[in-house]
């Protein structure tokens, strides 16, 4: 669900002398369903900030009859606001441009120019503008909004190991299968670090596009835009890599050298950045093979594989379902109803399974059973057959899984009306592997994509 930071109509304050043109502003951004003021000099702008609150300024640098200059108007606004601001001036050059990015505006424009080069600015200001806001108020809404839950040997063994490995500045590679809880541990490390109190910036590498991935990592310059990129804004915090070995191998080049250097630059700019942040990372598949296969650098393992902490699979740490089983029901009891003991209920039905989805397979049947309520038992006893069918019980385990695996898949796709998306969501799967799990067990059917 989206927050409702964008669900109204922008105001934009436009700061110009000249009637004219700033009627002409107004005009082309109410067209464009912006509510615009205006204001004429240094004064009436701060008049104006101090009674409404503005999503964005379009700031002319030359005011006649103006105590301050459009640059000094900035420098002020920047005292105790971060609204973005676009500068813009007839008597432009790259130094004024570059200097008035330095003193905290979003993008300069050079007079004259086309209503879309300015639109392109001010959708693109106001949109970066309330991406950061999106991810600050996640940070601190949801950053330890969870619970390392778990008194296994094996996860015990884990805990042990946060502990250590997380007052240290050490880069930590998590490695486990999907559903696991790689982003908890992550997690964990960050609230027991030096780090806490910085952002924790967590990345996807395998949903990244190709062709932004470097400007994404860097930031970029381009046409007086300055974009903070990923390691700008893990400063004094964590950064959380996701699914690592997905990085193409010229971006992993790159981000050798800034392991290396500890410094790096933005696309387009020569201006040099320090890192500073921590570094964690993990992956499913076991990045040595990646290596032998040709599609991860030697180097760069090295670099970011300090400590390693391998998750077990759900059907590796049974001892915790209990555990498991009355976290997710506090989570999603929210109305807090009588609910059935799900305890007994889930290790009945799931005797034996392997849990292929793992911990989030676990969390989405406990949702599923906190909607619907009674229907959950009854959807499982419908079922009841195809657990205990006396052919099935009399085949060894691994053939009697594979007829059960086919069977639930196959219910479970049909129930999402041959979704392949939605059931894998569902079932806590990631997509690509439940294709090669259905292309395995024969399931040929056609599927939406």
């Amino acid at each position: 669900m989206k927050l409702n930071l964008r669900d109204k109509m922008k105001k934009i304050l436009i700061i110009e002398d000249e009637i004219d043109i700033a009627n002409n502003l107004k005009a082309v951004l109410k067209d464009e369903n912006y509510y615009a003021s205006i204001a004429n000099n240094s004064s009436e702008a701060f008049d104006r900030l101090s009674d409404e609150v503005y999503d964005l300024i379009i700031l002319d640098v030359w005011l006649d009859n103006s105590e301050y200059d459009g640059i000094k108007i900035l420098e002020k606004v920047r005292e105790s606001s971060s609204i973005p601001v676009i500068i813009i001036s007839g008597h432009g050059n790259i130094d004024m441009a570059v200097q008035a990015i330095k003193d905290g505006a979003n993008e300069f424009i050079e007079k004259p120019f086309t209503s879309e080069r300015l639109l392109l600015s001010v959708g693109r200001s106001i949109e970066l503008h309330e991406t950061k806001n999106e991810n600050n108020f996640l940070k601190n809404k949801d950053i330890y909004n969870y619970k390392f839950i778990g008194n296994s040997n094996a996860i015990n063994r884990i805990k042990n190991l946060i502990k250590k490995v997380s007052p240290t500045s050490s880069r930590v590679m998590i490695y486990g299968d999907s559903g696991t809880g790689k982003d908890i541990v992550a997690r964990e490390i960050h609230r027991c670090s030096k780090y806490k109190d910085g952002p924790f910036i967590t990345i996807n590498a395998a949903l990244m596009e190709p062709e932004n991935i470097e400007k994404d990592f860097f930031g970029s310059v381009d046409n007086g835009s300055d974009k903070i990129g990923y390691f700008e804004a893990a400063t004094n915090g964590t950064i959380f890599i996701d699914e690592v070995g997905e990085m193409p191998l010229q971006t992993q080049a790159k981000i050798l050298r800034v392991l290396t250097d500890k410094q790096f630059t933005k696309v387009g700019d020569k201006k040099v950045i320090d890192l500073n942040c921590r570094i964690i990372c993990s992956s499913i598949n076991n990045l040595e093979i990646l290596i032998d296969e040709g599609s991860f650098r030697k180097d760069l393992f090295h670099r970011l594989n300090v400590v390693t902490i391998n998750l077990p699979r759900l059907v590796e740490r049974l001892d915790d379902i209990d555990n498991l089983i009355d976290y997710f029901v506090e989570i999603f009891n929210r109305d807090n109803k009588e609910v059935l003991d799900l305890k007994p209920i889930i290790k009945t039905r799931y005797n034996n399974y392997d849990w292929p989805g793992n911990i989030r397979e676990l969390r989405n049947i406990i949702e599923r059973y906190i909607i619907v309520g009674e229907k959950f038992i009854e959807d499982e006893n419908n079922n009841t057959d195809e657990y205990t069918d006396p052919n099935v019980i009399s085949l060894p385990l691994k053939n009697a899984r594979k007829i059960f695996e086919k069977n639930y898949l196959q219910s479970q796709i049909n129930r999402f009306d041959g979704n392949i998306s939605r059931t894998a969501e569902f079932i806590g799967m990631e997509r690509s592997a439940l294709h090669r799990k259905l292309k395995q067990l024969g399931i040929t059917e056609d599927y939406k994509k």
